[in-house]
């Protein structure tokens, strides 16, 4: 996640399409970070809505299909083009935490069942599992600092999220967890609305949502 900016693609696909050239420069693609954001965003507030008790915690499996196929594809996607684009900092936020997606639908799937189903307690590896993350959000938010605003914020409650979660599976506190799920429903909100604003101003060609 890195500075706001207008899709500089947007109204490309209405222009003329020039005859082969064989000299013609190849294509370039377009800005990807709205999509990474809402895919986050789209994840992140279902994910949410089980942490904090909103619904029934029994429902945790559901979230699996946005894990795999938002938070997992499109967010591999988004960072593989940043980095095509030579934009490091997007491209490694947005594949290491496909990455994080990818590894939580396999925890909650396969991994912590087993743990169960072998007589032991999953809380202690569940909350490294987390407290890892937060420290990879921790110097993502270091390197967040030289962007705006919106990012800053995004991380501050991203790594707030994790270390909180951890601390609720440590300690095997609901309220804590709970916590965790809201911090996480502010944190996709302000992601969501991030993309928003990079789609809308872009298309609008004027600021119409302002991103501080």
């Amino acid at each position: 996640m890195t500075a706001i900016h207008p899709d500089t693609a947007v109204g490309e696909h209405l222009a003329p399409v020039p005859p082969p050239d064989s000299t013609a420069t190849p294509s370039t693609y377009g800005d990807p970070f709205a999509l990474g954001l809402a895919s986050f965003g789209i994840s992140a507030l279902v994910l949410a809505s089980v942490m904090s008790g909103l619904i029934d915690p029994v429902a945790t499996p559901a979230v699996l299909s946005l894990a795999f196929a938002l938070g997992f594809g499109v967010e591999l996607v988004a960072g593989v083009i940043h980095y095509r684009r030579g934009e490091t900092f997007p491209g490694m936020v947005f594949t290491a935490y496909a990455g994080f997606w990818l590894s939580y639908a396999l925890l909650v799937q396969f991994y912590v069942p087993q743990v169960v189903a072998a007589g032991g307690d999953p809380a202690d590896i569940v909350g490294m599992f987390l407290l890892a993350w937060g420290i990879f959000s921790a110097y993502m938010l270091l390197a967040a600092l030289r962007t705006n605003l919106t990012t800053i914020a995004i991380f501050v409650l991203l790594t707030a999220v994790f270390v909180v979660a951890a601390l609720g599976s440590f300690t095997g506190s609901t309220g804590t967890g709970e916590l965790a799920g809201y911090l996480l429903i502010a944190d996709a909100a302000l992601a969501l609305y991030a993309s928003a604003a990079i789609i809308v101003n872009g298309t609008w060609e004027r600021t119409v949502l302002p991103v501080p």
